[in-house]
C-alpha cells in the first residue's frame, strides 16, 4: 500500500471548487523519493480563502511564482487558520516522509513549521537565475534537480519505513517500539531526524490519514476505523483534534460537497 496523502481542501471551501484550480502529477522517475508534483492557483479570482491544511507527515519543495520564493516546508501539526490570498500561483514538490534527510543531508527537523528557503539548504542554488525562466522550465529544472539529488541518495531504510508503518496502524508507541527493536529514545532521535516528528506524532498521523481515506471513498468501512484506537471515544476524539470535525460530521460535510459539485457540473 503506497502512502498518498490527502488534503481535502475542497471540504471547507466552496472556492477551491470553483475558482481555483488544483492539480497534482505524479512524476515516475522520482518515485523513491516524491509522492507528486502539484500546482494551485487562482481562476479569474481575487480575494482570500480560509482553508484548514492538516498534517501529513511530508515535506514539500514549494515554489511561490508570484512572489518569487522558493522553500521547504512540512507541518507536526493541522492548521486551523490557513489563509490564502488570491491571485495566487503555487506549484511544489510532495516528498515521501524521510526524504528530506535523504536527499539534502539535512535534518527534518529544520523545515518543519517554518518555511526554509532552499537557499538556505543549498547554498549554491541561484534562486535569481531561476525566476527568469517560464513556469514548464522551473518545472522542469526542479525535477531534474531532484533527480540529481536522488541520485546521490543510497536506498533510504527510513522512506520505506514509513510505507511499512502505513500498512501496519500501529495503535501505540510501544508496538512501534517492538517492531523496530530500538529503545524510545533511540526511535524518538530517529524520527525526529528524519521525519522532524515524534514517533506519537507519526502514529497519529498515519492513523489520521487513513481515516481520511476511508472517510472519502467507502464512507460505510467507518465502523473498522475504531479497531485502531483504544475505543469509540478516542477515534472521535483524535479525528476531530486533527480537523475540527467529528467523523460522522465530516461524513455530512463530504456528501454536502459531492452534491453541490454535482449540481454545479449538471444544472437542471
Amino acid at each position: 500500500m503506497i502512502y498518498s496523502p490527502l488534503q481535502p481542501h475542497h471540504l471547507f471551501s466552496e472556492d477551491y471548487s470553483e475558482k481555483i484550480k488544483c492539480t497534482e502529477t505524479i512524476i515516475p522517475e522520482l518515485s523513491d523519493v516524491l509522492i507528486c508534483m502539484w500546482e494551485s492557483f487562482s481562476v479569474d479570482f481575487t480575494g482570500s480563502v480560509a482553508d484548514i491544511i492538516v498534517a501529513d507527515g511530508c515535506i514539500d519543495l514549494v515554489v511561490n511564482v508570484l512572489d518569487k520564493s522558493i522553500f521547504y516546508s512540512g507541518m507536526s501539526k493541522t492548521n486551523f487558520n490557513f489563509i490564502s490570498t488570491f491571485p495566487e500561483h503555487y506549484f511544489g514538490f510532495r516528498l515521501k516522509p524521510g526524504a528530506f534527510l535523504a536527499l539534502t543531508g539535512t535534518q527534518a527537523t529544520i523545515a518543519m513549521d517554518r518555511p526554509t528557503p532552499l537557499e538556505e539548504i543549498d547554498p549554491y542554488f541561484d534562486k535569481d537565475s531561476f525566476f527568469e525562466m517560464e513556469i514548464s522550465q522551473m518545472k522542469q529544472f526542479l525535477i531534474n534537480y531532484l533527480a540529481q539529488l536522488a541520485k546521490n541518495v543510497r536506498k533510504s531504510d527510513y522512506i520505506q519505513l514509513f510505507e511499512h508503518l502505513y500498512t501496519k496502524k500501529f495503535s501505540t508507541t510501544e508496538q512501534l517500539y517492538n517492531y523496530m527493536e530500538l529503545s524510545p529514545r533511540q526511535v524518538q532521535r530517529q524520527f525526529k531526524k528524519h521525519y522532524g516528528l515524534t514517533p506519537q506524532m507519526i502514529i497519529s498521523v498515519i492513523k489520521f490519514q487513513h481515516c481520511l481515506k476511508v472517510l472519502l471513498e467507502q464512507p460505510a468501512h467507518r465502523d473498522h476505523l475504531v479497531d485502531n484506537y483504544y475505543d469509540q471515544s478516542h477515534f472521535i476524539n483524535e479525528f476531530k483534534k486533527n480537523i475540527g470535525l467529528t467523523p460522522v460530521e465530516f461524513i455530512k460535510l463530504s456528501k454536502s460537497r459531492k452534491a453541490s459539485l454535482l449540481s454545479s457540473t449538471n444544472p437542471t
